[in-house]
C-alpha cells in the first residue's frame, strides 16, 4: 500500500480541502478528502439559497426569506444531502482532476453525516483500469479427452423423446401406481387448522411429494384416504413447510402415461424416414455435442495454463458486475419457474453466503478469462467492427434469445456490447488456440457426465 499525502495547490486553498491518495491494489485507488469547516458553511448557504426559490415562507416571496426563517419550513434531512451530494460532487471531482485520476468505473462513496460549521470527511474509492501482462500463450501441451457414445446414451436419449411425446390415458382397471396422474379431492390440515379446504386437483406423483405419492399408491377410484406426512419444501404455503400435515384424500379419476412405440411410424412423425435414420441422426447428435465438450475442456485447460502464466489484476467493480448480471439471470429463471430464491437455495445445497462466495470465485475467474482473451486477441489483431456487434444482436433477436425490450436496452449497454463482441472474437480465439498449441488426444473407458455435457452445449460460443 502506498500513501501519498499531497500538498497545498491553489484548487486546495479555494476549495478548502486536504486529501491523500492510497493504492490498496493495482487497479485500485482510495482518496480521502477532508474539507475544511469554512467549505462546508459556504456549501449550505448555497443550498439554502437553492432551496429557497421552492420553499414557502409565509409573509415572503420565494428567494426572499431570510435564512433564520426559512431553517423552519426546509426539510433538514433533504438539505443534508443535497449539501453531503454537492461537496463530494464538486469536491471529490476537483480531488480527481487535480491527481489526473481517470476511473475505469464510477468510483463508490464511503461518507458520513454533514453539519453546518464542520469539517466533513469522505472517501472515494476509484477503480482503475485493469493491467494485464501476458504469459506465453502458445506451444502449451494439454489433453483433450475423447469420450465413447455407447448404444446406453443413444437409449437414453431416444427414452426421454418417448417420454416427452408421451399420452395420457384414462385407467379404470387397476389402483393407483407410482408416477400416475390422479383427479383428486384433497384437504390438508396442520395442528387442526385446515390450511387447505378440500377441493379438487391434478395430482402428478411422478413431480408431488414422495410422502403423499406412497400413500396413494394402492387407491382405488372413491377410496378415500387419511394420513399425515412431513410437509415438505414443495408445499405451497411457506410458513407450514416443516410440520406434519394431514392429508385427506378421495380418488375421483386414475390416468397414466403411454409411452408410444419405437418404430417406423414414430420416426416419421419426427421427420425421418425409418427409426433406423431416426437412430443413426440421434446417434450423431451425441457425438456432435461429445467433440464440443470435449474441445471445451481442452480450451479450458489452456486457458487455465495461460493464466497460471500472467499476471492479471482488474478492480473488484468488474467483479461486482459479473455477479450482479448472474444474479438478474438467476431471479429471471427463478420468476420463470415460479420458484423462490430460498427453495433455490435448498434444493441445491447453499446458504446465501456459500452461493455469493462461489458466485464470487466464478466472476473472479471469469473477469480474469475474459481480459486475458481479449489481451490476446488485441495482440493477435482480432478484431470485432461495430457493424458485427449490431448484426449479432439482430440475430439473437432473430433467434428467439432476447427480447424486444432486451435488445433496445442491452445494443447501446457498453458491458452487454463487451460480452457480445468477447463471444464473437472466441470463434476465433478458439481456432487461434488449436492452431498454436498441441492437443493430444486421450480415449476415456467412460462416458462424461450427461450435466457437463449440457452445460457444456448451452454455454457454447455463439456462432
Amino acid at each position: 500500500m502506498m500513501e501519498n499525502p499531497q500538498p497545498i495547490s491553489p484548487l486546495k486553498e479555494a476549495y478548502f480541502m486536504q486529501f491523500t491518495t492510497e493504492q490498496t491494489n493495482p487497479c485500485t485507488l482510495v482518496v480521502s478528502i477532508d474539507v475544511e469547516a469554512e467549505q462546508v458553511s459556504r456549501t449550505f448557504e448555497s443550498v439554502y439559497r437553492e432551496f429557497s426559490r421552492f420553499v414557502s415562507v409565509p409573509g415572503f416571496r420565494p428567494g426572499k426569506a431570510p435564512r433564520a426563517l426559512m431553517e423552519k419550513y426546509v426539510n433538514q434531512a433533504r438539505l443534508q444531502e443535497r449539501v453531503r451530494e454537492k461537496l463530494v460532487s464538486e469536491v471529490g471531482q476537483k480531488a480527481l482532476e487535480e491527481q489526473e485520476i481517470e476511473p475505469f468505473r464510477a468510483p463508490t462513496l464511503d461518507a458520513g453525516e454533514v453539519t453546518d460549521k464542520q469539517p466533513f470527511s469522505f472517501k472515494i474509492t476509484v477503480p482503475l483500469e485493469p493491467q494485464v501482462a501476458l504469459g506465453a500463450y502458445t506451444g502449451i501441451q494439454v489433453e483433450r479427452p475423447l469420450f465413447p457414445v455407447t448404444d446406453e446414451m443413444v437409449a437414453e436419449r431416444i427414452e426421454r423423446i418417448q417420454a416427452d411425446r408421451a399420452r395420457v390415458e384414462r385407467i379404470t382397471d387397476r389402483p393407483v401406481q407410482a408416477e400416475d396422474i390422479l383427479v383428486a379431492e384433497v384437504a390438508v390440515e396442520v395442528e387442526g387448522e385446515v390450511v387447505s379446504p378440500k377441493r379438487r386437483q391434478l395430482l402428478n406423483l411422478a413431480t408431488s411429494s414422495s410422502a403423499v405419492s406412497e400413500a396413494v399408491v394402492g387407491m382405488n377410484i372413491d377410496d378415500e384416504k387419511t394420513f399425515d406426512v412431513v410437509l415438505d419444501e414443495n408445499f405451497t404455503q411457506e410458513e407450514h413447510r416443516g410440520k406434519t400435515g394431514t392429508y385427506t384424500v378421495k380418488v375421483a379419476s386414475i390416468s397414466a402415461k403411454k409411452l408410444p412405440e419405437i418404430d417406423d411410424a414414430f420416426a416419421k412423425e419426427l421427420g425421418y424416414d425409418s427409426v433406423d435414420a431416426f437412430k443413426e441422426e440421434i446417434k450423431s447428435s451425441i457425438e456432435t455435442e461429445s467433440i464440443r465438450y470435449s474441445d471445451q475442456v481442452a480450451e479450458q485447460r489452456i486457458i487455465q495454463n495461460i493464466l497460471e502464466n500472467s499476471t492479471i489484476n482488474f478492480p473488484y467493480a468488474l467483479v461486482r458486475e459479473e455477479m450482479e448480471d448472474a444474479y438478474r439471470q438467476l431471479a429471471a429463471e427463478l420468476k420463470r419457474m415460479n420458484v423462490g430464491y430460498e427453495i433455490w437455495l435448498q434444493a441445491n445445497g447453499y446458504t446465501a453466503d456459500s452461493h455469493r462466495e462461489e458466485l464470487e470465485q466464478v466472476s473472479q475467474m471469469r473477469v480474469a478469462t475474459i481480459l486475458a482473451l481479449h489481451n490476446i486477441a488485441t495482440t493477435e489483431n482480432f478484431q470485432v467492427s461495430d457493424e458485427a456487434i449490431d448484426a449479432e444482436f439482430s440475430n439473437l433477436l432473430k433467434q428467439g434469445r432476447i427480447s424486444e425490450e432486451q435488445h433496445d436496452q442491452w445494443i447501446d449497454d457498453t458491458h452487454r456490447r463487451f460480452q457480445i463482441a468477447n463471444a464473437l472474437v472466441q470463434q476465433d480465439l478458439h481456432r487461434f488456440l488449436f492452431e498454436n498449441n498441441v492437443i493430444v488426444d486421450a480415449v476415456q473407458s467412460e462416458a462424461p457426465d450427461p450435466e457437463e455435457v449440457a452445460i457444456a452445449n448451452e454455454e457454447a460460443p455463439v456462432e
